[in-house]
């Protein structure tokens, strides 16, 4: 089951100044998926979801990606998330041409979202991928999120932090997380 989710906020990181964390939330319900990206292209997101452009101006790629679809005959449907990779979400853009469903996948989320609310058409999620990342409620204003939404400089931030402050359950789980990616980044080297 697809479930629709719409931007809701963004969230600065302490860890790098130049991400943000994009927030989208379950349109009816209350789960929230945090998405890492730069704090430009996060800003663009929530401005262009709240003011649209009143003419067709390409100020910068995702508005010529879209001019260039829509010149070619090309709209776009649905933007879903399919899967994360190294703390980058990965979607698929789904439109339509001439009756025919097009669709591109393997693009980053950070550059679909973009193109989701310029065009604009709904962010979908599958259930199961929405219900392992969504943000959990751990306090009255603190939030735990998922080990694989993290970057890597984020991760050995997170492990230097846990090894300083004794807390070895956490610098083993992120030190997991870490081999796990290099072993992977290792398979794909290969």
């Amino acid at each position: 089951m697809k479930v629709e989710l719409v931007i809701h906020a963004v969230a600065g990181s302490a860890a790098d100044g130049d991400r943000s964390m994009l927030l989208l939330k379950e349109k009816n319900g209350s789960r929230i998926l945090p998405v890492m990206m730069s704090t430009r292209r996060a800003l663009t997101v929530m401005m262009r979801s709240r003011v649209p452009m009143p003419m067709p101006v390409a100020t910068s790629v995702p508005d010529a990606s879209l001019l260039l679809l829509r010149k070619f005959g090309i709209e776009i449907k649905r933007m879903e998330l399919t899967s994360i990779k190294d703390a980058v979400f990965i979607c698929k853009l789904v439109g339509e041409q001439d009756g025919v469903e097009k669709q591109l996948d393997f693009l980053p989320a950070n550059d679909g979202i973009v193109l989701a609310t310029m065009a604009p058409c709904p962010i979908l999620i599958e259930d199961e991928l929405l219900e392992a990342q969504y943000l959990h409620k751990t306090g009255e204003n603190t939030f735990a999120i998922n080990i694989n939404t993290l970057t890597r400089e984020m991760l050995e931030d997170a492990l230097k932090h846990a090894v300083e402050s004794e807390n070895y359950e956490a610098a083993s789980q992120l030190r997991d997380e870490l081999a796990k990616r290099t072993k992977e980044e290792d398979e794909t080297t290969q």
